[in-house]
């Protein structure tokens, strides 16, 4: 049996962190890079020179760099987060930690306003017990954000305390 099919009969579902944002922003710098490379170059006698020791150029490099860096160890980190019927699990390659309801203080639901976005973000808190700051989580950093969504809904509301 399928282990996707095996977890959906056992009535857990398994959410996947999504990680778009960081090849956009790795295509819009180099992009950058490229038309300030070009304008910034000269060309004489058919060969085009770029000026790589410019500090914007190098700046752009390591804005690139570190977003590549960035892409792959969150790649490899791949965080996931776990509903069953009795637990959320907040799972990493290197981490895994499950909260059973015994061990959940509370969660709320609201928005949040980010400055520079027009509209408000949904976010769920998750307050535990072995734990000062709550989990942060907002549904659309996930892949079937609707479908998180409404699986932290159910949660909270099957276990009401």
């Amino acid at each position: 049996m399928d282990l996707t099919k095996q977890i959906k009969s056992q009535g857990v579902q398994v959410f996947e962190k999504r990680f778009d944002f960081y090849w956009k922003s790795i295509a819009i710098y180099s992009v950058v890079l490229i038309i300030y490379s070009l304008l910034r170059g000269t060309i004489e006698h058919g060969t085009l020179t770029m000026a790589i020791s410019d500090p914007l150029v190098v700046l752009l490099a390591v804005i690139i760099l570190a977003s590549i860096l960035g892409y792959f160890a969150s790649i490899w980190k791949s965080p996931k987060i776990i509903i069953s019927k009795d637990a959320i699990t907040f799972k990493t390659k290197i981490l895994e930690k499950k909260y059973s309801v015994s061990e959940i203080i509370k969660i709320t639901i609201g928005k949040e306003t980010i400055s520079n976005m027009k509209k408000s973000l949904r976010v769920v808190r998750i307050f535990t017990i072995n734990r000062k700051k709550p989990y942060r989580i907002r549904p659309s950093s996930f892949w079937n954000e609707n479908e998180l969504w409404n699986s932290l809904l159910n949660f909270k509301k099957t276990h009401n305390k």
